[in-house]
């Protein structure tokens, strides 16, 4: 059975200086992603060879976008909708990447890790195939996605459970901005 959900996006901007000082917290959520599979096999993952903190200082303003998938009935399957967040995701990627070529000196923020190519050339130690596409995530730059979501869009992160999907899955990512 599909995953039924409608589409509601959400727009907050701030500075990046007040955007660090309440939710980036290297230290804390990068030893995060060594859970994660994508953790050293992508990169745009951890570990980095830079200090994410010189991206964040390299920018003025954050414009924050959410992209909700709200579903139109309760208790619907998870697969189906992870699946379709997953179709979602590349959705909200290109509007991001239009946003970025329209507002110069902008670096888009990504919603979780990079799909752009099947393997990524990091788990053959070769250099990245598409540098002009690759982008980190507010969560690999060390930020923390659930805090925003509640401070910015007033929402909770919800997770599903016992298979069953929550009544909203979101992606949130953004542009950087000089």
């Amino acid at each position: 059975m599909p995953f039924h959900y409608h589409i509601r996006e959400l727009t907050a901007k701030t500075t990046t200086a007040a955007f660090v000082e309440g939710f980036v917290r290297v230290e804390k959520f990068l030893p995060l992603c060594r859970r994660c599979d994508s953790y050293g096999t992508r990169w745009t993952c951890p570990p980095f060879d830079f200090d994410p903190m010189t991206i964040w200082h390299s920018y003025t303003g954050l414009l924050l976008y959410a992209r909700i998938l709200q579903a139109d009935t309760p208790e619907q399957p998870l697969e189906e909708a992870l699946a379709a967040l997953k179709r979602e995701k590349l959705l909200y990627r290109n509007k991001l990447q239009q946003w970025e070529r329209d507002t110069p000196d902008s670096r888009m923020l990504l919603a979780g890790t990079c799909h752009e190519c099947e393997a990524c050339e990091k788990t053959q130690g070769r250099p990245c195939k598409k540098p002009e596409l690759l982008r980190y995530s507010i969560e690999a730059l060390g930020g923390d996605v659930e805090g925003c979501l509640q401070q910015y869009f007033h929402m909770p992160m919800l997770w599903g459970r016992e298979g069953k999907a929550p009544d909203y899955l979101v992606l949130v990512g953004g542009l950087l901005l000089k």
